[in-house]
């Protein structure tokens, strides 16, 4: 595994521009020519996915990768600081890992008396902020892997309305009470969603880039940070970054034929607080972080961003620190 540099992201364009004689932003126009050229049969193209997509990218891709958001629970200081922080890496290519959205109006759990829930605000707030993501970043295609928190509009139709729920939009043959369906997402849209091979979400789809490095929400938990993807690796026999336990870490080992397998792990983006989050203040390890990845060689290099409150000004202010840049709540 190697830490991305502040050469290594922002300047590979530039060393490539120098090295063909091509202007930088012709190199940035080539990597994405180069995505969509090798892509078009196999990935960006789908706007829902069943199984593990395979995805090929070139050398120079940057790629993003946000974890649990559990939007409307989503803390909006920690995202003013991911947002400066897209503005500036420019991905390539976003990853959402699962669980952007949290459903707590269909949710199966107990709802707090003074909690109002609104299943099309929730829907409303998700479209918004994923669609705000998109655009900061700029990215050429987006990959929503379907998370456990996805999946409760399907769980909440499966009891009384299962007929309802696999039935087919007749233009775009599409189920029309999909959760893509259900944020409004059409063909021709930059995005591409996820489910299992049930076109289920929750734990079963996944991307992976360059047949190095799987991308999927996890369902495997482990009490010490970096354990749970450690566990998937070993299990499947491939690197793997994965959300849902809120946990940021990563582990890395070599196994005997001298392959090295990578664990990552992402932490969140919630508000701990949040009243729809009630059982937080179970759980002590919990995170803030996102993920910044590199193609280069043909492997996908990762780096584990935490996110933590510093003191600035006299005041703790969520932080971000990548390639020699802060990125804080407050400069926005």
């Amino acid at each position: 595994m190697t830490r991305i540099k502040k050469s290594s992201t922002r300047g590979v364009a530039k060393k490539i521009a120098k090295q063909t004689g091509f202007d930088r932003e012709v190199v940035e126009k080539a990597i994405i020519n180069a995505i969509a050229t090798r892509n078009r049969d196999k990935a960006d193209g789908y706007l829902s996915y069943a199984g593990i997509m395979p995805l090929d990218l070139p050398d120079g891709t940057r790629i993003a990768v946000l974890p649990d958001i559990h939007v409307p629970a989503h803390d909006k200081r920690i995202m003013w600081a991911i947002k400066a922080f897209l503005e500036d890496f420019k991905p390539h290519i976003l990853i959402f890992i699962g669980d952007v959205a949290d459903v707590f109006a269909l949710s199966r759990w107990p709802k707090p008396p003074r909690v109002r829930v609104d299943i099309q605000k929730e829907l409303d707030e998700t479209r918004r902020l994923v669609d705000s993501l998109m655009k900061i970043s700029g990215a050429y295609w987006v990959f929503y892997i379907m998370g456990n928190h996805e999946d409760r509009t399907r769980r909440y139709l499966t009891d009384p309305a299962s007929g309802l729920s696999n039935v087919l939009d007749f233009a775009t043959r599409e189920p029309i009470l999909s959760f893509h369906g259900l944020m409004g997402y059409k063909p021709g849209d930059p995005v591409t969603f996820i489910y299992d091979l049930d076109e289920r979400s929750g734990f079963g789809g996944a991307v992976v880039v360059n047949s190095d490095l799987e991308y999927h929400h996890g369902y495997i938990v482990r009490p010490k940070p970096g354990a749970s993807p450690m566990a998937d690796a070993d299990r499947q026999g491939r690197s793997v970054t994965h959300g849902h336990t809120h946990r940021a870490g990563l582990r890395v080992r070599q196994k005997n034929n001298g392959e090295v397998l990578r664990g990552f792990e992402l932490g969140h983006v919630v508000d701990v607080t949040h009243p729809y989050l009630g059982y937080a203040n179970l759980l002590n390890n919990w995170q803030p972080a996102l993920g910044a990845c590199l193609v280069v060689g043909g492997k996908v290099h990762t780096e584990v961003l935490p996110i933590k409150q510093v003191p600035h000004k006299g005041r703790n202010k969520y932080t971000l620190v990548f390639a020699g840049k802060t990125y804080r709540a407050s400069d926005r």
